[in-house]
């Protein structure tokens, strides 16, 4: 019985040891470029989230699909949400945003996807927002 105690310590650390830093609610000020397959960087969260891209734009196409996925440490991340963001390429002020609640705790990204394998979407603000009380 003890060995079970000590291979639980162990993976336990591990674990901690091996997860990347996450942050909660975060956001970009400067363009950021995004093409088919980029990764945002990762928060941790629980209950809800929102992403919001403001002031995209481009010369070959007018949306990007964005993907939530929650990062599972040992074995296969998990699609939460899937959406298209249209809204950002109507100008500077121009926002889409997405929010999905009754998430997991754990630590999330999302991950781009271009219509297109050599789109390329420049996003001028990105905001992270993990706070549903705005």
């Amino acid at each position: 019985m003890r060995n079970v105690g000590v291979v639980m310590a162990t993976a336990a650390i591990v674990t901690l040891a091996t997860s990347p830093t996450a942050w909660a609610s975060w956001e970009t000020n400067a363009s950021t470029v995004w093409s088919d397959g980029n990764m945002s960087r990762e928060w941790s969260d629980e209950e809800y989230n929102e992403i919001k891209f403001k002031d995209c734009g481009t010369v070959t196409t007018k949306e990007i699909e964005v993907e939530r996925w929650q990062l599972v440490t040992w074995g296969l991340d998990t699609l939460r949400d899937d959406f298209t963001f249209t809204n950002c390429f109507n100008g500077t002020d121009a926002v889409s945003a997405d929010t999905q609640s009754n998430l997991p705790a754990a630590t999330y990204y999302f991950q781009t996807d271009t219509t297109c394998a050599s789109c390329v979407v420049s996003v001028r603000k990105i905001v992270v927002d993990t706070t549903q009380a705005d």
